[in-house]
């Protein structure tokens, strides 16, 4: 119950169509104490004139943005009045939806002397403290039930359009990035022991035996307050839209971000990865990736340049994604390096956005995410490799510019799976080494039904957990048994029969690293021999002095379709080295297998291409996103490319270039025979999206 003291805030909304079911433009405004005194009037002018429709403003959880009445709950020692009643009236006159952030990952000492228990504490006793703030356990007090009371207390009196939650989860390192450990706390302890009858993991290391039970326990335990959350939002107020990440929520909120001290070269392709993760995992669900401003925590008021922010954007407009910008504090900033970069983006995609409304991918390749590969990967002999292969064939895909979208895991093994696959002409799993059982009988099933599956490396060969697999697990692969891994395959080749691979200038593949050895079954086909390790000095000694008949690549009809099993790993091979042999090889295993991509792209650069459909007009919208801004951790603005031919199948003899505002004609009177209409591009620069109707 709210005190009635509290005055309710006027409803001023005017109706629209509801924000997050529209392509919307979002300006987070992450807010310091001092900003609640900042004029919320000029605030929301302020986002509007940039070319926002959506203000992420503060509500509470450390601090309140407004007159709280919960006695642990800090009020904001810099406010006057009430700025998050201000901030809602001035946002709805302009015509702003605001999206309120809540932060109940933390809270002040205030709270922490009332209930120590509610927070972390590792082994030697010491809470979680960094800057007079204390880090909240998942399993405690302030997160299980305090926060519901701050939610019902600010969704009651506050005409809110959604929430956002920060940090929603386990943290073990401080903002300097120091090593604090597990919580061992009592609710945690008694929790887990309930859950698995057992004591809680002494490291962080699968060398501990309770280790992997504790990954579980923390996705579990997370997800399951997270649904309590969302339930407890919609008991509230049911039209507040929640953004979440994995579990329950309205729409996916993610985030864009660099981080100094990870390990060169930056990841060009972070947006794009994290936006084609939400549009598979969300299975209609809105989403988008906040580009955040600043360079890391530490320096959170120099800003990234304009050309990386348009790349981030580029990639997540051209997977779908709505437009969402992070700053830290109000639109006033010292360093406003990218701002007009963005706010012309952000009204071109206004004028646009009728052409964003609806979309669809119509790519027809897969790539499989494992998120259980992600976690427990690292308990198989794979090591780190699965991430390595797993953006390895990203970039592969990305640079032979054939559109993908991805394929998770939660998806496959769920009751729909086979449906969701069978969108699909090709599914990739680059050494996708943990498959649940659940997930291989979807797996099977589609190729049974026409689908063509590409494996590498082990794929497979451990079940979900990591817990390694006496026998192969999906019966759709080319091969008896479970192949045996050699190692140390340093100084190896393929050997390349004629017309196997699309590489005139060389009869090699280099392969490092492991090699699977595996027998064929009856009927599989194979491509490449092996080299076995080959001497690499002296230079006297470097020549070919044995060949093997080990095959490269087996494949084998299975049912309707076709699984190719590639008992190697050149997706890792390509990430670390960017041998092009290694590109043509998985490219060409699929491209071969299946009806030619919807779009084709001729001409030199750094590359993407994508494709979406707007059923509701019939058309096309095909983005081509250019990276040539960005040389390792530099990003600049993309200088412009020019001589790019682009060809669609299925469409009309004329396109229009949304960017460059151009109309296109088709260069020729007919399709070529593998049914493309092709079409000159303007030069691009950040990025064009051609938009062709549909016959």
């Amino acid at each position: 119950m709210m005190p009635e003291t509290m005055e309710k805030r006027a409803d001023t909304h005017i109706a629209a169509p509801v924000w997050w079911k529209r392509p919307y433009r979002m300006v987070q405004t992450n807010l310091r104490q001092p900003d609640a005194l900042y004029d919320q009037r000029k605030l929301a002018k302020e986002v509007k004139a940039f070319g926002a429709d959506v203000l992420l403003y503060n509500i509470g959880g450390i601090y309140a943005f407004y007159p709280t009445k919960l006695a642990l709950h800090a009020v904001n020692p810099y406010m006057k009045g009430d700025a998050l009643g201000d901030a809602i009236e001035a946002a709805h006159s302009e015509g702003l939806s605001l999206v309120g952030r809540f932060d109940m990952s933390k809270a002040t000492r205030i709270a922490y002397e009332a209930h120590p228990d509610w927070f972390v504490h590792n082994i030697k006793g010491n809470a979680l403290e960094y800057n007079r703030t204390y880090q909240a356990c998942v399993n405690g007090g302030w997160y299980q039930d305090y926060a519901l009371e701050i939610i019902s207390e600010s969704l009651s009196e506050y005409d809110l359009d959604g929430v956002f939650f920060n940090m929603f989860g386990y943290t073990n390192f401080t903002y300097s990035g120091d090593y604090f450990g597990i919580c061992v706390c009592d609710n945690c302890r008694r929790r887990f022991r309930v859950m698995y009858s057992r004591e809680l993991p002494l490291k962080e290391d699968f060398s501990d035996p309770a280790y992997a039970d504790y990954l579980a326990f923390k996705e579990r335990t997370s997800l399951d307050l997270r649904s309590k959350v969302y339930k407890h939002i919609k008991q509230i107020n049911p039209k507040v839209a929640m953004t979440g990440h994995r579990g329950d929520s309205d729409l996916i909120r993610m985030e864009v971000q660099r981080a100094v001290d990870r390990p060169q070269p930056e990841w060009p392709y972070q947006a794009g990865e994290q936006a084609r993760w939400a549009a598979a995992y969300g299975r209609g669900k809105a989403f988008s990736s906040t580009s955040t401003n600043f360079v890391d925590y530490a320096w959170r008021f120099h800003s990234e340049t304009g050309g990386y922010h348009m790349l981030r954007f580029a990639q997540q407009l051209a997977s779908g994604a709505a437009l969402d910008y992070y700053l830290l504090g109000v639109m006033d900033q010292d360093d406003k390096t990218p701002f007009d970069d963005i706010s012309r983006l952000f009204k071109w995609h206004q004028r646009n956005q009728a052409h964003y409304t609806g979309l669809r991918s119509a790519a027809r390749i897969g790539l499989y995410d494992s998120h259980r590969n992600t976690v427990y990967g690292k308990r198989t002999t794979s090591g780190d490799m699965g991430n390595k292969a797993f953006r390895g064939a990203y970039r592969i895909l990305v640079e032979s510019h054939l559109p993908f979208d991805f394929v998770t895991d939660d998806v496959a093994e769920g009751e729909k799976g086979v449906d969701m696959l069978s969108r699909y002409a090709a599914i990739l799993l680059p050494n996708v080494s943990c498959l649940s059982e659940e997930e291989a009988t979807a797996l099977d099933a589609y190729v049974r039904q026409g689908g063509v599956l590409v494996a590498t490396g082990d794929t497979g060969f451990y079940d979900q957990s990591g817990t390694a697999r006496n026998k192969l697990v999906l019966d759709c692969l080319p091969v008896e048994d479970k192949p045996m891994e050699r190692n140390h395959m340093r100084g190896s080749y393929f050997r390349i029969g004629e017309g196997e691979i699309p590489t005139p200038q060389s009869s090699l593949v280099m392969l490092d690293g492991r090699y699977f050895v595996a027998r064929p079954k009856d009927g599989a086909e194979t491509l490449l021999k092996l080299l076995p390790p080959q001497p690499f000095g002296p230079p006297e000694l470097c020549f070919p002095d044995i060949e093997s008949e080990q095959p490269g690549v087996i494949s084998r009809h299975y049912g309707e379709g076709k699984a190719i099993y590639v008992p190697w790993n050149p997706e890792w091979q390509y990430y670390r080295d960017s041998l092009p042999t290694h590109r043509v090889l998985i490219a060409d295993l699929i491209a071969r297998n299946i009806e030619p991509a919807p779009v084709k792209l001729e001409g030199k650069g750094s590359l993407e291409v994508t494709v979406q459909v707007q059923d509701s007009t019939n058309s096309l919208l095909v983005h081509v996103v250019n990276y040539g801004g960005q040389r390792n951790n530099l990003y600049e603005d993309a200088p412009a490319v020019h001589g790019l031919r682009l060809g669609v199948r299925g469409v009309g003899r004329t396109a229009r270039t949304l960017m460059a505002g151009q109309a296109l004609k088709a260069t020729s009177g007919a399709p070529d025979r593998d049914g493309y209409v092709w079409f000159d591009l303007p030069p691009v620069e950040a990025f064009e999206a051609v938009l062709l109707d549909r016959k």
